[in-house]
């Protein structure tokens, strides 16, 4: 939303009108998004959907505050403007380094020491778990083992420290164990996507709401598998992506 010279529009039959039809409009986009939004079941395909009738409501919402702007030379306290801030009270406009803070009268603290009553709190919001699992052929082992050893030199730029514990086991990439450990180390998890002689199979992404965190524990009490569930087996599924190999 950007500023607008009041003089001009302010009070007139033009703006008037706009602001008429830019209402009439709001209601209709309200009706259209709040319909959209229940009969929806919250399955993925939703996703795009909301995103849809969110932008059409958002742009109506806008011309809505704009055509306001232009009749009365103040905004609704709508929060669509993340860069600009206005006085509701009495329809000034502010740049965001003039504002100070504001006490629970709506009025103006030169001194900016307002306190915040709001307590924070040490529980976080929500916990979450994250499972993924990328499955791959091995087409070519020869290609996956020549690899691990390109991954290994470039790791190591040449000769290993003779001091370093890891250097001596990967000297010899010698199996596919061994190459795979190499490729993971120097280029992370998501090596494996490129890596010659590997094909991708498929992938599954879960986000789980967690009820019981690793770091919560002691690292020999955490669980034999990465995917045994927690102390509630009834994990909530707040998001499941799933990728088809090409």
């Amino acid at each position: 939303m950007s500023e607008l010279d009041e003089d001009d529009t302010q009070w007139t039959d033009e703006a008037r009108e706009s602001f008429r039809t830019a209402a009439a409009n709001l209601v209709e986009a309200t009706r259209q998004h709040s319909a959209a939004l229940l009969e929806m079941t919250g399955t993925d395909a939703d996703a795009e959907a909301i995103a849809e009738v969110g932008e059409h409501l958002e742009a109506a919402a806008t011309t809505y505050a704009d055509t306001q702007f232009e009749l009365t030379g103040t905004v609704p306290p709508l929060g669509l403007d993340e860069e600009d801030d206005y006085s509701y009270d009495d329809g000034l406009y502010y740049e965001d380094e003039d504002l100070t803070d504001v006490d629970l009268d709506g009025d103006l603290d030169a001194e900016g020491d307002g306190e915040e009553d709001v307590e924070e709190s040490d529980e976080p919001a929500a916990k979450l778990t994250v499972l993924h699992r990328v499955d791959f052929v091995v087409t070519d082992e020869l290609a996956v083992i020549q690899a691990g050893k390109e991954a290994y030199h470039d790791a190591w730029d040449g000769e290993p420290e003779s001091d370093d514990p890891d250097a001596e086991d990967a000297i010899d990439v010698a199996d596919l164990s061994g190459a795979l450990q190499q490729i993971q180390q120097a280029g992370g998890i998501e090596a494996l996507a490129d890596t010659p002689g590997l094909a991708s199979a498929g992938a599954t992404t879960w986000v789980l709401e967690a009820t019981d965190l690793l770091d919560e524990r002691e690292p020999e009490e955490w669980p034999e598998s990465p995917f045994a569930p927690g102390d509630n087996v009834d994990q909530r599924l707040l998001h499941r992506l799933d990728e088809v190999a090409s």
